[in-house]
């Protein structure tokens, strides 16, 4: 199967390749027809589990804007107290 680091592209694969396996098995034998049934079932419920993982897990990208943000506020200085507020002393 190709490289992808994509959740949801790995399913469209696992998927296609179900679809074909389905398609092959028509022409084979009834014991060889069933092996490959069964991998495209294999297939398809593994797809189904990427699909899953990739609605739990957030986008890498929003993952990282987030993490800039929270950089971004730690390293900002602290706000200056307005000159009303200064105790004088």
């Amino acid at each position: 199967m190709p490289e992808t680091t994509d959740a949801a592209e790995k399913s469209r694969v696992m998927r296609d390749l179900a679809r074909r396996a389905r398609r092959l098995a028509q022409s084979l034998s009834h014991a060889d027809q069933e092996r490959l049934l069964k991998h495209a079932d294999e297939l398809e419920q593994q797809a189904s589990e990427l699909e899953l993982q990739a609605i739990a897990r957030p986008p890498v990208v929003q993952v990282q804007m987030q993490l800039q943000q929270q950089q971004q506020q730690e390293n900002r200085p602290p706000a200056a107290e307005p000159e009303g507020d200064k105790p004088k002393g």
